[in-house]
């Protein structure tokens, strides 16, 4: 049954420019017919005004029921800044609505009426509205993984034309994308134009770059001088992919800079006084997890958001849609469930890249996690690596779960030595 069956509820169906609102008695009924508010003071200020009206008639706070629409019910936010209750409700469950009319009716009226109608009598999931510096903080964050995702593809671009116009050119240095790399083809974007370099200026300019000597710049010339001979028997109208090259340079500079701006926000943003102490001192647990870096700690903590809501690792399990898949019916029950990917996207891929980074070594060979590590080494035997992964990624979740719960700094600690209070605990004495 659900807990705000008796209460004064309130469903908005939210667009862009404005939004649909319905409004319910504790008896059930229907208030009004659902009414448009626009996205504006009037808008906001004629909502207040009825929903004011109206708890003073049913003498009941109202408590208000949107469906999370990305960035588009975030101006919804004045509600909760005039001390009145609401929650955000997944879409996958006001979907699941729809059939519940025989007649095929779809329109914002209807929808905002279904939104009130689930939250009042269906006993489903809600989700608090997050704090605003938590919710800048997740906006800030998500940016930066869609700039890098925009970084990656500009870069696979200018590797793509390398390939045709310069072969050779990627295998010269370390870094295709280094500093040195890129000062060389910013001056010389095409192999006739280091084939005409003078050779004393083009090793000065390797040699500055890298911050490396004369001797090892005087090496790199000599296999560019190779790459650009082997590139003369290309076609000639591939030159003028010479401008292209440029300009993916250019993108990828400007870019990196966006990048380092907003990890450098991301800093500050969590350093200033006004970010809430309990979410700063949780970055900072996870911070010290080996495998999980600032901007990692700083993910998980905005996508997680309250982690008072989650009562259990299993619950962080689902939140993140690690959990699996049930397939059943009848006598038969499906034995190859997948996990249900119901949950933030973000966060798992944070979680593979933890995963990943955890089950490593460093240069010098030392491992970053050995528990971790051997546990993904022993499901291996048996289950293939993406599977053995997903499961060192619930190991994860569990770790976190811990730190966050306990507040208190991860220790790397092997199975065993988790049960050795079961012997050191006190036994009662025998009557």
């Amino acid at each position: 049954m659900s807990q705000f069956l008796n209460d004064f509820v309130v469903g908005i169906d939210v667009s862009s420019e404005f939004s649909i609102v319905a409004m319910l008695a504790p008896t059930g009924e229907l208030i009004r017919k659902p009414f448009r508010i626009d996205h504006n003071p009037a808008g906001f200020h004629k909502l207040l005004d009825i929903l004011k009206k109206e708890e003073e008639r049913l003498n009941r706070k109202p408590i208000y029921f949107v469906e999370s629409t990305g960035i588009f019910h975030l101006p919804l936010f004045f509600l909760k800044s005039n001390d009145l209750k609401g929650f955000v409700l997944n879409p996958l469950c006001v979907h699941s609505t729809k059939n519940f009319d025989l007649r095929k009716v779809k329109n914002d009226n209807k929808d905002s009426e279904a939104i009130a109608r689930l939250a009042k009598y269906q006993d489903i999931k809600v989700s608090m509205m997050p704090e605003p510096q938590i919710l800048a903080l997740r906006m800030m964050t998500r940016e930066y993984y869609a700039v890098s995702d925009m970084l990656t593809e500009m870069k696979n671009r200018l590797c793509t034309d390398l390939y045709l116009l310069f072969p050779g050119f990627l295998d010269v240095f370390s870094g295709p994308f280094g500093k040195t790399a890129l000062a060389v083809l910013r001056s010389y974007p095409s192999p006739s134009a280091l084939r005409e370099a003078d050779t004393d200026v083009l090793t000065l300019l390797i040699s500055k770059a890298s911050r490396k000597g004369l001797e090892w710049a005087s090496n790199k010339v000599a296999l560019l001088r190779d790459c650009a001979l082997l590139a003369s028997s290309m076609p000639s109208e591939f030159s003028l992919l010479d401008t292209k090259i440029k300009f993916h340079i250019d993108g990828i500079e400007h870019m990196q800079a966006s990048l380092n701006g907003i990890g450098a926000q991301i800093h500050k943003m969590i350093g200033s006084d006004e970010f809430p102490a309990e979410a700063k001192r949780n970055v900072e647990l996870l911070d010290e997890i080996p495998g999980v870096g600032f901007l990692t700690a700083a993910t998980l903590i905005a996508e997680i958001g309250d982690f008072n809501l989650f009562n259990s690792p299993k619950a962080l399990t689902a939140f993140f849609g690690l959990d699996p898949s049930v397939n059943q019916s009848g006598k038969f029950n499906g034995d190859r469930n997948k996990i249900s990917k119901r949950g933030t996207r973000i966060g798992r891929r944070i979680l593979f890249t933890v995963a990943m980074a955890s089950i490593r070594k460093t240069r010098n060979g030392k491992e970053i996690n050995p528990v971790l590590r051997e546990f993904y080494t022993s499901k291996c035997v048996s289950k293939k690596k993406k599977v053995a992964l997903v499961a060192v990624m619930h190991k994860l979740l569990h770790y976190i779960f811990a730190v966050l719960r306990d507040q208190k700094p991860f220790e790397i600690k092997r199975p065993e030595d988790h049960q050795t209070w079961r012997t050191t605990k006190p036994q009662p004495a025998a009557a």
